[in-house]
C-alpha cells in the first residue's frame, strides 16, 4: 500500500494533485513515428532526427564533429518527387523555440519547405494531412 504524503498548503498545482504536466516530447515523437510508420501515403520517406537528447559530452562533441546541426527539426519528410519537409514536436506549455529553430524555420519558408511547429498529437496528424503525408481518412481523438 502506497504511504500518503503530507501536501504542502501553499503548493503548486501538481503538488496538490489538480494538474498533470505536460506528456513527454518523447511520447509525442513516438505518437507521430507510429502514425507514420502505419498510415504514411505511399512514397513518402521520413525519418526523425534524433539531435535533441541529453548525451555524454564525448558523445555530444563526436556528433557535433560528424555534422550535427543545431535547430533541425524532429522529423525530415520527403514528398515523392523529393520536395522536403519539416516538422518541429513542442512540449506543450513548457516547449520553447530556439533561435536556431527559429532560423530553421525562416529558411524553409525563403525556400518554400513546408515546416510547422506543433505540440499535440492532432496538431502533427494536422499538419502531415495537409502536406499529403499521412492518408487523408485518418482521425485522432
Amino acid at each position: 500500500m502506497a504511504e500518503a504524503r503530507q501536501l504542502h498548503l501553499f503548493g503548486g498545482p501538481r503538488q496538490r494533485g489538480t494538474a498533470a504536466p505536460p506528456p513527454l516530447e518523447f511520447v509525442l515523437q513516438c505518437m507521430v513515428a507510429d502514425t507514420l510508420r502505419r498510415w504514411a501515403t505511399p512514397g513518402w520517406l521520413w525519418t526523425h532526427v534524433a539531435s535533441g537528447e541529453l548525451r555524454q559530452p564525448i558523445t555530444a562533441a563526436r556528433l557535433q564533429r560528424m555534422g550535427v546541426q543545431r535547430g533541425w527539426p524532429d522529423f525530415l519528410l520527403l514528398a515523392p518527387g523529393g520536395r522536403p519537409h519539416a516538422l518541429e514536436l513542442k512540449r506543450r506549455r513548457t516547449g520553447r523555440v530556439t533561435d536556431e529553430q527559429d532560423a530553421f524555420a525562416q529558411w524553409c519558408e525563403v525556400n518554400g519547405c513546408p515546416h510547422a511547429y506543433v505540440d499535440t498529437y492532432p496538431a502533427a496528424v494536422a499538419a502531415l494531412k495537409r502536406w499529403g503525408a499521412v492518408r487523408a481518412g485518418i482521425e485522432t481523438w
